[in-house]
């Protein structure tokens, strides 16, 4: 078993709370993954099982890390988005540059597969939310695991500074993700970055199923949550990138789909995982399981793995709601697992890739 294990374990797992009702903090709530099986595993660390010792304490140990630093946001950054509010989000898209024939570099030049360090860092909100997402994640999985309350506490500060705060809260949308120097202000693409959004909702459900976060607190970040969702699902940026037929298009799903089941809406939830079938299976995949989209791009390896892990995640989430991905296939061949096999072809040096990758 490999040290990330209590993460993966709970990777999926999402309560099921309609808006506006108390969570029964039942083990049936939790329906993306075994509840009980974690218990049991949480039973044999606290009885400091020999075998498994190893595991916890670097799970422990990685939330020790984190314990104790100053909550963090996006107007802690050294960037001012165009909307001039500290609190919006704000990006600039990766691949862009300035334009070396142009005294100001206005307006940025694409290159695509070629990272612009001066996109990263303290110029972008981007780094700052995965900071935000993994500390969250390690302090509640260990809150959960440990019964610990000074791990769900810091947790906690965490939360009320990045969605309730009216000071430091960031605002729920990505209106400016991906900007351009010189052309956008902001582009639907910035939504990517956002994909890795159940590693904040695991650890908040968690540690509510364990009493260990107060309800207003809870109540205040699941508004942060719809209104996030609400921006997703209509506004301009949002509908946008719901229309890729990319990787881009893939994640948002996972994404919507993911929020919608954090707040109960199984019967929405079930409706978009029913229309990845066409509108993404039948669209990105060919027959012999290559993906197009992404085989045109200049990290057409990188992008089509990418691509797949996103519909492994549709997958998982639509067996949960009785929506089976996995075993679906168009009635010309087009499949989840042939997009699989097709990479897997190329696994462990079996035959070189044909494809441009940098």
């Amino acid at each position: 078993m490999t040290r990330q294990s209590p993460i993966l374990l709970v990777l999926l797992c999402l309560c099921m709370v309609p808006p506006g009702e108390s969570c029964s903090k039942e083990p049936g709530d939790f329906v993306l993954v075994d509840y009980p099986q974690l218990l049991e595993r949480k039973q044999q660390w606290q009885q400091q099982d020999p075998k498994n010792r190893p595991e916890y304490d670097a799970m422990m140990q990685k939330a020790d890390r984190v314990l104790g630093l100053e909550p963090l946001s996006v107007i802690h950054q050294s960037i001012t988005p165009p909307s001039g509010d500290e609190r919006d989000y704000y990006s600039i898209a990766p691949y862009w540059w300035p334009d070396p024939e142009k005294e100001d570099g206005l307006p940025w030049i694409r290159r695509d597969g070629r990272v612009n360090p001066d996109t990263q860092g303290a110029n972008s909100d981007h780094d700052v939310t995965l900071q935000f997402f993994n500390r969250v994640n390690s302090l509640g999985m260990a809150a959960f695991y440990s019964d610990d309350t000074q791990y769900s506490d810091a947790a906690i500060e965490l939360l009320k500074a990045w969605c309730i705060d009216p000071t430091t809260r960031m605002n729920p949308h990505l209106e400016y993700g991906q900007g351009v120097p010189g052309l956008y202000d902001g582009r639907c693409f910035g939504i990517i970055e956002w994909l890795k959004i159940e590693q904040l909702l695991i650890p908040i459900h968690l540690m509510w199923a364990n009493e260990m976060i107060p309800e207003p607190t809870y109540r205040e970040v699941v508004k942060w949550m719809e209104d996030y969702l609400h921006w997703l699902q209509f506004s301009e940026k949002g509908k946008q990138e719901g229309t890729r037929l990319n990787n881009h298009g893939t994640w948002y799903d996972v994404q919507v789909a993911t929020i919608l089941l954090f707040l109960g809406k199984n019967d929405e939830a079930r409706e978009l995982l029913e229309s990845v079938k066409t509108k993404r299976i039948a669209t990105q995949i060919e027959p012999d399981g290559r993906q197009p989209h992404e085989l045109a791009r200049t990290k057409s390896f990188t992008y089509s793995k990418m691509n797949l892990s996103a519909f492994m995640r549709l997958a998982k989430l639509g067996d949960k709601v009785g929506v089976d991905l996995l075993g679906y296939e168009t009635p010309d061949g087009r499949s989840i697992r042939k997009a699989e096999a097709f990479l897997n072809s190329y696994g462990k040096g079996k035959k070189k890739w044909e494809y441009p990758q940098l």
